[in-house]
């Protein structure tokens, strides 16, 4: 792709991601954070924008967590539990703070199954 296609590309982004315009009752709104749902580009820059954080994330913790797939928003994984359960919830729940740690992005951690 060109430079002059990548800039213009840009644009076209900045402008559907800074005008989300929506209609509730019988007043206009704009939306300032976020992108709105319904929006052809929304799930794939939604998916990127977490990525970043998720990849810094998941050098932390690859010694517990060996193996992690998302597709959107549902996560799979598997943890490697500690020996000592008390330390292994410890372990857990700082994990889950983790993956609570990007633009106020809330995630359900479900404690892992020890079977």
């Amino acid at each position: 792709m060109g430079e002059t296609k990548k800039e213009a590309l840009i644009e076209a982004m900045n402008i559907v991601f800074q005008n989300n315009l929506f209609k509730f009752g019988d007043t206009y709104w704009r939306q300032k954070s976020g992108t709105a749902m319904g929006t052809p580009p929304a799930p794939p820059y939604a998916t990127i924008f977490y990525a970043i954080h998720e990849n810094e994330m998941l050098k932390k913790w690859s010694k517990r967590v060996p193996f992690y797939k998302r597709f959107i928003d549902d996560v799979f994984g598997i943890w490697l539990t500690h020996d000592d359960p008390a330390q292994d919830k410890l372990l857990w729940d700082e994990f889950c703070a983790d993956m609570d740690k990007w633009h106020g992005l809330r995630w359900k951690c479900e404690r892992p199954s020890r079977q």
